[in-house]
């Protein structure tokens, strides 16, 4: 046995072993990436559904309600894009375009950030799916709202649009977790 121990290719071996770098790779667990592509499969957009979870982090060891919580989050940054673009656009604002911006400010901030937003992450977090899923739909309710203001002129469209396209993607999420 001894003798085992003084064999090259085992001393040789100990010593790769010994000399190789430590890597800071993540370690890759096939449920990660099964579950984000399955549950994005049943949306409308799953690659776009993909790249957002992706775009996070805290997706890649979540469960369903942390996907959920994910997308509901993604919904809530574009609204501030949203509501940041619209201050900039109130600026010099008038007629029925400074009307529209002053109800979309109001679709955002006190309909989807407000109210939704927060009712949606309660719903998940409490096991509400059907709360949490009604205040996602009510949020793409009232980003369409704010784009039938311009009547097809909106200067926030794909503001609205990504809106509407996280709510819907989060809605079909927190369906599942019925």
């Amino acid at each position: 046995m001894a003798k085992n121990l003084n064999h090259p290719s085992l001393i040789f071996t100990i010593l790769v072993l010994i000399t190789m770098p430590i890597c800071q790779c993540r370690v890759f667990h096939p449920n990660d990436e099964t579950l984000i592509q399955s549950t994005c499969n049943q949306t409308l957009y799953p690659n776009l559904c993909v790249q957002i979870l992706n775009s996070y982090p805290s997706s890649r060891n979540a469960d369903l309600r942390g996907l959920a919580l994910n997308m509901v989050d993604f919904m809530k940054s574009r609204s501030i894009v949203a509501v940041n673009k619209i201050h900039r656009l109130q600026q010099g604002a008038t007629g029925r375009f400074k009307g529209a911006l002053d109800s979309c400010i109001g679709n955002y901030n006190d309909g989807i950030l407000k109210g939704d937003v927060p009712e949606a992450i309660s719903g998940i977090q409490t096991n509400n799916p059907k709360f949490a899923e009604n205040a996602v739909a009510d949020a793409a309710n009232e980003a369409y709202f704010c784009e039938q203001g311009f009547n097809g002129n909106s200067p926030l469209n794909n503001e609205n649009k990504a809106v509407r396209d996280g709510a819907n993607m989060a809605r079909v999420i927190v369906r599942m977790l019925h």
